[in-house]
């Protein structure tokens, strides 16, 4: 009777021992970064919407908006004041963009964000889809937290 009710108490136990593990962590949510590429002859505003999507260590990026269209699964590393995201694979898993074009190397370095007070700046490495030097400026908000 007594090993049974010791059983009981570590199956009860047991699951709150893992709860830590399964808080969020301060990087944790969804930041957007709306980049503006001017206008079009016809004087329509030109953006392309990255959203940066942060869950522990898996992240997800995605870049839609002119002539974007793209998924890519990245790891999150966080130290401090500082989170590096790294590509891990596009969204289909494989190392190929959907026109069969290898953009990155497995976990190449895309960019590091930095929290400053309540802004966040970004340092570009690898990612692809910044064509306009904003090194250091304001680019990601957080929206919210990770679902």
């Amino acid at each position: 009777m007594m090993h049974r009710a010791l059983l009981s108490l570590g199956l009860l136990v047991a699951p709150l021992t893992l709860m830590p593990a399964l808080a969020a962590g301060p990087w944790d949510g969804t930041y957007v970064w709306e980049q503006g590429l001017g206008k079009n002859p016809g004087g329509i505003a030109l953006f392309v919407t990255h959203t940066l999507k942060i869950n522990g260590s898996d992240c997800r990026i995605d870049a839609q908006g002119v002539q974007s269209d793209e998924h890519i699964r990245c790891n999150a590393t966080a130290n401090g004041d500082k989170l590096d995201v790294a590509f891990a694979s596009f969204a289909d898993g494989g190392m190929n963009n959907q026109f069969g074009k290898k953009i990155y190397a497995p976990n190449q370095p895309l960019f590091t964000l930095t929290r400053q007070g309540n802004a966040i700046a970004t340092t570009w490495q690898g990612y692809s889809k910044n064509e306009v030097d904003t090194t250091g400026k304001s680019t990601f908000t957080k929206q919210g937290s990770a679902r």
